[in-house]
């Protein structure tokens, strides 16, 4: 079965072609002309209809086996064309099912989406006060990560041509497979934009708990040690919940700024011309 599916399978072939391919097939366990198809697909989570049980355990266990044929067999089944969006791989749940991992894709935010994201998924960070500009990533129709970019909050950096990623928040609350990449993407965003607005440099702050992966993916090094220290005084109640905790600032120099361009202060609205326009309200 898996040898004659394969071998029929073009990388764009349309379901009419499959579904001849399919009638001229005699399955192996029922006897019957082999029939396989796409039943229903919610998201990431799909369900496929075959002419008998046997043909149905065999086909999920070929799926498990072997990521790349699985891709290249569900795009056989016009996977794309149902669903408008392009598969990146079939992965793992992190349980013992399998997810749709589509192709990542920028989207525009509306700052109010991005806080209402950030103060419902963030592990330990409020959302932000304010911004310069933000961005979303999606897979699918799934909106799985925002950034948010504003102004240096250390009063050290104030005055410097430089601004901050103030916020970087992924769900996790998803398989672990469709988050993949979606944070150094975030990152490199941050940074192209802020070229394009004209800073000369981009920073921001990890735990020092935490590897940075990311950040280093995205072409940032970190440049210095920050003791962590509470943010309250008696002038100004601020919370301290996250204040404690020594961080690591990251920083990346942006070559293609200019020091005076006009772009510098652009309406939160405007994001770079390589991403989608249209905004995504999530919740």
């Amino acid at each position: 079965m898996t040898t004659h599916l394969t071998a029929q399978a073009g990388p764009r072939a349309p379901v009419t072609d499959a579904a001849t391919a399919q009638s001229d097939a005699i399955c192996l366990f029922c006897r019957q002309p082999e029939m396989v198809s796409i039943h229903e697909i919610w998201r990431h989570e799909f369900m496929i209809e075959t002419c008998c049980e046997g043909l149905y355990e065999c086909l999920i266990c070929e799926l498990n086996a072997d990521p790349a044929w699985a891709r290249h067999f569900l795009r056989f089944l016009d996977i794309e064309d149902l669903t408008g969006h392009r598969l990146r791989r079939l992965a793992g749940d992190d349980a013992c099912g399998l997810v749709l991992d589509w192709q990542l894709e920028f989207v525009s935010v509306s700052f109010h989406a991005a806080r209402r994201f950030i103060a419902k998924y963030h592990a330990h960070c409020t959302a932000p006060v304010g911004w310069r500009f933000g961005i979303g990533i999606r897979n699918g129709s799934t909106l799985i990560g925002v950034a948010t970019v504003g102004n240096p909050v250390a009063r050290a950096l104030g005055g410097q041509d430089l601004v901050e990623v103030s916020r970087l928040c992924v769900r996790r609350d998803l398989a672990s497979a469709l988050r993949w990449n979606a944070a150094s993407m975030l990152y490199g965003w941050c940074a192209r934009e802020a070229a394009r607005c004209g800073w000369r440099k981009i920073v921001t702050y990890t735990r020092a708990d935490e590897a940075g992966t990311s950040l280093r993916a995205a072409g940032w090094t970190p440049e210095a040690r920050v003791r962590g220290r509470g943010w309250h005084s008696t002038r100004r109640d601020r919370s301290n919940t996250n204040g404690w905790i020594d961080k690591v600032r990251w920083s990346r120099t942006l070559t293609a700024g200019t020091a005076n361009s006009p772009a510098k202060n652009p309406p939160s609205h405007t994001i770079g011309a390589s991403t989608r326009t249209r905004t995504f309200e999530p919740l």
